[in-house]
């Protein structure tokens, strides 16, 4: 069995007292726990926009600590609250990522951890370490 290795991301908040890590790694493997777009004491702000580009910049921060990077994403679960953000979350993806896709997940939910929130994104990444 490979053994886990939990990642400590000094740029996100301590998620133990929850009963999950932000990020863990197995062998190549570099999993991200859901991100939304909280900042540092609040939600960013109540617009799709800021908060989708905000869960990016929390993945990068999980991966980044990791020896990982943005263009080593493979999957990444995305649930809305509300299905008419999809096209912009698609071109804020495109915006992020540029030509380096991952296999994808889509899916409306009624409501996330906070009610303010409007979006969250679970990702998978595939690094070896040098």
């Amino acid at each position: 069995m490979t053994e886990q290795e939990v990642i400590d991301v000094p740029e996100l908040e301590e998620s133990k007292s929850r009963s999950y890590e932000q990020c863990i790694r197995v062998g190549d493997r570099v999993l991200v726990a859901g991100q939304t777009g909280w900042g540092e004491d609040e939600i960013v702000s109540r617009e799709f926009e800021p908060q989708a580009r905000r869960c990016f910049e929390r993945i990068e921060y999980a991966l980044e600590a990791a020896d990982a990077e943005l263009s080593d994403l493979v999957q990444m679960t995305v649930f809305l609250t509300d299905m008419r953000y999809a096209r912009e979350f698609k071109d804020i993806r495109g915006d992020v990522l540029g030509d380096d896709l991952t296999t994808s997940a889509l899916i409306g939910v009624d409501s996330l951890a906070q009610p303010e929130m409007l979006v969250e994104i679970e990702s998978e990444a595939i690094s070896p370490r040098e």
